[in-house]
């Protein structure tokens, strides 16, 4: 007797079969697709290794391989510096500066930053801390390999495990990195940093010295005008000698520099990430990224590290550094399209013929003919 194709016990089995290789090929397929700015963020990525190299070389000019093989990572100790020192300002926690060092977070970077609607040619304001060098680095480099102009004050001195080094502050890695060509741009002014944007009662006044005389060294423009108020006006002055606020394409600030958020709970009210407009808070004050933010400037802002790091799925305080390009910054598997659209034609083909050879048998029942009788 003849039986419907969609009971056979053989064709179901075919089915079956078929349908199971054509899930497992559409389901072993993925294609490597690329991030927006993929070489752009390489770019930024390759020009932060660079300067951390440079910086290396200059300060552990005789450092042999053997010593080398014996530092998790030599890069990292050049860079990372002491729990407290004479210009330490502040607490502040070692994950973050260790993950700011990684070279992949200046494609973080190169995200936020032209996230902000930015174009080459374009200048930005900077706001720098001694806080965490690495994060200076990868917004040097992103702005670099944007072709964007950035326009930095930095605050010198740092807390816990950042540029904390009398001798090695961030004003002398900036200096380094422009005279080793690594960065055509520095800093235009800088500050003691602090409580106070003055030192703050943290800072003795033998450290008050040691960043005075860091920013004399550097032929740095000094902003020390006898209050943070008074400070936080004297940054909006310079940024306006430039050009008006209204014209910058952005502005960027790392680290929790209290002239450029107004007041350290700030932090805490606003969320690392880019704002077109920064969220209604009530501040106890105002700082320099409050004023852009009034004349319509998108602010990126790093304020946590680690959460800027998580969003971009790049690693925490990894040691040894990571490759570079490595990541979901850079590129992502997806399924490929092309092939699960074939499979799926497919295995509705296959079960279009089953219904058409049904539904045949069918039509042959209504004409008088036996199917079973046909050869």
């Amino acid at each position: 007797m003849y039986r419907p194709t969609i009971k056979s016990n053989f064709w179901l089995g075919a089915l079956t079969v078929a349908f199971l290789l054509l899930y497992w090929w559409a389901e072993s397929n993925f294609i490597t697709v690329r991030s927006s700015n993929f070489e752009v963020k390489l770019t930024a990525a390759r020009t932060m290794l660079k300067a951390m190299e440079a910086l290396q070389s200059y300060r552990l000019p005789h450092l042999s391989r053997t010593a080398a093989r014996e530092i998790a990572d030599p890069l990292v100790f050049t860079l990372l510096g002491e729990k407290d020192s004479p210009i330490t300002t502040d607490e502040g926690r070692i994950d973050d500066k260790i993950t700011a060092l990684n070279p992949n977070f200046a494609a973080a970077m190169v995200d936020m930053i032209a996230s902000t609607g930015v174009e080459r040619g374009d200048t930005v304001a900077v706001l720098l801390t001694g806080s965490i060098p690495g994060a200076n680095i990868a917004t040097y480099a992103a702005c670099q390999a944007l072709g964007i102009v950035p326009v930095a004050i930095t605050s010198v001195g740092s807390s816990w495990w950042g540029a904390n080094s009398a001798d090695f502050t961030w004003l002398d890695m900036e200096r380094i990195l422009s005279e080793k060509g690594v960065f055509p741009f520095r800093s235009i002014a800088a500050s003691l940093g602090g409580a106070d944007d003055q030192g703050g009662l943290r800072l003795s006044d033998a450290g008050k010295e040691m960043i005075l005389e860091a920013i004399q060294r550097n032929e740095m423009t000094l902003i020390r005008e006898g209050s943070l108020a008074s400070n936080v006006s004297a940054r909006i002055a310079l940024f306006e000698r430039i050009m008006p606020l209204n014209r910058y394409q952005a502005v960027v600030n790392i680290g929790g520099g209290i002239a450029a958020i107004g007041h350290r709970e700030n932090g805490k009210l606003i969320p690392s990430g880019v704002h077109r407009y920064l969220p209604a808070r009530n501040y106890p004050s105002r700082g320099v990224i409050h004023s852009f933010s009034d004349q319509s400037v998108p602010v990126a802002h790093v304020y946590d590290v680690v959460a800027v790091a998580q969003s971009y799925h790049l690693p925490v305080s990894a040691l040894p550094l990571p490759h570079i390009g490595t990541g979901d910054l850079f590129s992502s598997e997806r399924y490929n399209l092309t092939i699960a659209a074939i499979a799926a034609v497919t295995m509705l083909a296959l079960l279009a013929v089953v219904k058409y050879l049904d539904r045949l048998h069918y039509k042959w029942r209504e004409d008088g003919v036996d199917p079973d009788t046909l050869v």
